[in-house]
């Protein structure tokens, strides 16, 4: 009623003063409902740690770094409410579940624990002779030659292990965690070459790039092209024909080796080669092709295809690692456990280190009666005849698999809290840990503690102090991630990755994680500037690097870093509508759909998703015969008297986003597979309130005009966020309350995040 929509259009219309007096006598009956539900709706606060959060918590817990170590790879996915993975009614715990959660605590203990000896710190150089397993078109052997700069051996011009070298040698890998130097002596040669650009599928006015990544070779061999630990840590872009030394210090889990691959060359290198070679290389044609592909050389044979090739490739002289850096021993994993001083297991204070651990594990001191219980079980073990590691090890992992660890907010029931005395500490400690899992999806710091142990956390001003505190942390960047992943659908994205023929660049460029940083620096660049909401709707800034810059044809942008750029007025790029993110997240892979982009918009932006269909009429197929345009063929479709209300309102919104093509690219007709204009696009649109637009720009004006709707959209999904629950009908109030606040202070986002973690409702235990 109050936008407009209803009565629908054919039917008789209210007067003004009508209308408002319904509106006034249904907003009084829902202001008394909303009373009734309030407690009938209210429910016990009980949710399990998501996978995102279980890694972030073992990762403070423990003082782990967490970059190659990920003992949640076999559990399985979160279940998601409306795209949030943290809503407590949907965090099943399974038999299965709980049997992973027991083998990730044993490998997170192992992995903490380490009473071994210092290691000794290593300093390898890798030279052309150590990359001994690999095999160049036509050269069976390791191909180097001998310049002024010494041996060299060039990667990226043979087959697919070319793409990426390691030594041979070191298969062992790194001896124990801890941080590395890595040095690359290269250059890049060949960029500027004879060949036709065409045929090597690459940009030649990017520089080379050489690229380190880290890897675990137990999983699979580190030479081939993708190994599932991989891990990228520097990319380097190398000066043309001239050697220099680049270095990157890098966390190393222990085993792990380091790989240097082309990063930006000729790929499938192979197919490259075949086709080049027929044009440019006839010399080497007689017996070494057939029919375009390779073939074994003869016996006599002196030409080889890698000896004349003059394609772009990285030429490496050596490669050398250091480390670890070894400041202290034991760890600090370890010491965060075991304390600096027992270097033995036998010297170990049991009891100490049980009752400190079960208490930070906990998130609230542990009571006696739970110490008591795990220090029996310490005693089974060694009467079982366990040593003192193993006997302790195995009692960190029964306190690891606990409901008070794996739970956010674990009950503790009112008798025991009665007998200890704590349930009022206990409620601050409560509130400490739903504050950190809201901010940082992890377990509250020494600071939070603090602050729940004098009981400060019951002063609002306590706590709005600790929120703004912990939103400057650099973990609050847990916040930017989650909450744009969920409410932007963007852990959706890659879901249907678009068609790796018509749309090569996503694949070659690797686009989908550059989207996603995108959304997720903006997001951040508007919470942390307090800026106003609207900017999500239309801003006059993006965050792009080189690749992003080129898809959105912005012009100045020449590095891998993302850096912030202005935008021209009217500009379609502004806000969440111009990203490459959402555009791809809403498009199948092969085409764009008006239905799901609208849908999108209304159910994000507006907060104010269209019905579902009617649950017994079955989807009907309209006839489109003869429809030549995506227009066309939902104007059909719209005759089809089930369909037609909803799309009324979904297909307008939807039209306006056609002028970005699958993966965000700006476009202003509609091509077929061979690249034939098939039409224009057409991106007018009429609301169903009367209000009509030309194109995407227009459209944000309208929705700018509607920033109510916004602001209260984006009010419930933070709340559901913070509350890790659904959202019922007696929270309405609430979220009228803090539209009203919001728009009060100014619409800023950090604002809305301190009024919902400063909330009556996120305070109640």
């Amino acid at each position: 009623l109050n936008l407009g929509e209803m009565p629908p259009e054919d039917e008789p219309q209210p007067s003004a003063e009508e209308t408002r007096e319904l509106v006034s006598w249904i907003t009084g009956e829902l202001a008394h409902a909303y009373e009734i539900h309030k407690s009938s709706e209210a429910q016990p606060r009980l949710r399990r740690m998501n996978r995102r959060e279980y890694l972030n918590t073992i990762r403070d817990l423990f003082d782990l770094n967490m970059e190659s170590f990920d003992p949640t790879q076999s559990f399985p996915p979160d279940e998601r409410f409306e795209g949030f993975e943290n809503v407590g009614s949907e965090l099943i715990l399974s038999d299965y579940l709980m049997e992973r959660y027991l083998e990730a605590a044993a490998a997170t203990i192992e992995k903490a624990i380490d009473f071994s000896p210092r290691v000794r710190p290593i300093h390898e150089t890798f030279r052309p002779d150590d990359f001994t397993d690999r095999t160049f078109h036509f050269r069976p052997q390791v191909w180097f030659e001998v310049n002024v700069d010494g041996k060299y051996l060039d990667v990226g011009h043979g087959d697919t292990k070319s793409y990426r070298v390691y030594a041979q040698r070191f298969e062992k890998g790194v001896p124990a965690d801890g941080y590395y130097k890595i040095r690359v002596r290269a250059e890049g040669v060949g960029r500027i070459n004879p060949y036709d650009p065409k045929l090597l599928g690459i940009d030649l006015d990017e520089p080379i790039k050489a690229e380190v990544l880290v890897t675990d070779p137990k999983i699979g061999y580190p030479g081939r092209r993708y190994n599932a630990s991989d891990r990228i840590v520097a990319t380097f872009p190398l000066k043309d024909n001239e050697v220099d030394v680049y270095e990157v210090r890098v966390w190393m889990d222990k085993g792990y080796v380091p790989i240097l691959r082309y990063a930006n060359g000729p790929q499938p290198i192979k197919q490259v080669l075949s086709r080049i070679a027929p044009r440019y290389h006839a010399e080497v044609l007689p017996s070494n092709w057939r029919d375009g592909v390779a073939a074994q050389p003869a016996e006599n044979q002196e030409v080889y295809l890698s000896d004349v090739y003059e394609g772009p490739r990285v030429r490496l002289y050596d490669f050398s690692i250091e480390g670890p850096e070894v400041d202290s021993w034991p760890s600090r994993s370890h010491q965060s456990v075991i304390g600096p001083e027992a270097l033995r297991a036998d010297q170990v204070d049991v009891d100490a280190v049980v009752r400190r651990f079960a208490t930070k594990a906990f998130r609230r001191p542990a009571l006696e009666t739970e110490i008591d219980r795990y220090l029996a079980f310490h005693g089974s073990r060694l009467a079982l005849g366990e040593d003192a590691e193993q006997a302790l090890k195995n009692t960190l992992t029964v306190i690891l698999a606990s409901p008070n660890f794996l739970y956010v907010e674990a009950p503790l029931e009112d008798e025991l809290a009665s007998e200890a005395g704590i349930a009022s500490q206990w409620k601050q400690y409560a509130l400490a840990s739903r504050l950190s899992y809201f901010l940082w999806s992890s377990m509250p710091d020494e600071a939070l503690f603090e602050a729940a142990r004098e009981g400060k956390l019951s002063d609002a001003h306590e706590l709005r102090y600790q929120t703004l505190r912990m939103l400057r942390d650099p973990k609050a960047r847990a916040l930017v991630d989650g909450f744009t992943d969920s409410w932007l659908h963007l852990n959706d994205l890659g879901a249907m990755p678009p068609d790796s023929k018509k749309f090569k660049e996503y694949h070659d460029r690797q686009l989908q994680p550059l989207m996603k940083e995108e959304t997720r620096l903006f997001f951040q660049d508007i919470l942390e500037g307090n800026r106003d909401i609207d900017a999500f709707i239309d801003s006059d800034f993006a965050y792009v690097n080189r690749y992003l810059a080129d898809l959105y044809r912005i012009e100045g942008v020449e590095t891998d870093a993302f850096e912030r750029v202005s935008l021209p007025q009217g500009s379609q790029r502004g806000g969440l509508l111009g990203q490459a993110s959402v555009l791809t997240m809403t498009s199948n892979g092969v085409e764009t759909s008006p239905v799901v982009r609208g849908i999108w918009v209304l159910e994000n932006i507006l907060g104010t998703p269209p019905a579902p269909p009617p649950p017994d009429v079955d989807p009907l197929e309209p006839d489109i015969r003869g429809a030549t345009t995506i227009r066309d063929q939902l104007s059909k479709h719209r005759k089809v008297e089930t369909c037609a209300e909803c799309h009324r309102k979904i297909d307008p919104i939807g039209f306006a986003l056609e002028s970005f093509d699958p993966i965000g690219r700006a476009r202003n007709v509609y091509r077929n597979d061979a690249g034939k204009v098939i039409s224009a696009v057409d991106t007018s649109g009429e609301l169903v309130t009367g209000e009509r637009f030309e194109d995407v720009a227009e459209l944000k004006d309208l929705l700018l005009e509607r920033k109510d709707l916004f602001a209260r959209c984006l009010v419930e999904k933070m709340l559901i966020y913070a509350l890790g629950r659904e959202l019922g009908f007696g929270d309405r109030p609430l979220v009228d309350r803090l539209t009203e606040e919001l728009a009060h202070r100014g619409y800023g986002l950090a604002d809305l995040v301190e009024l919902v973690a400063t909330s009556e409702t996120f305070r109640e235990i």
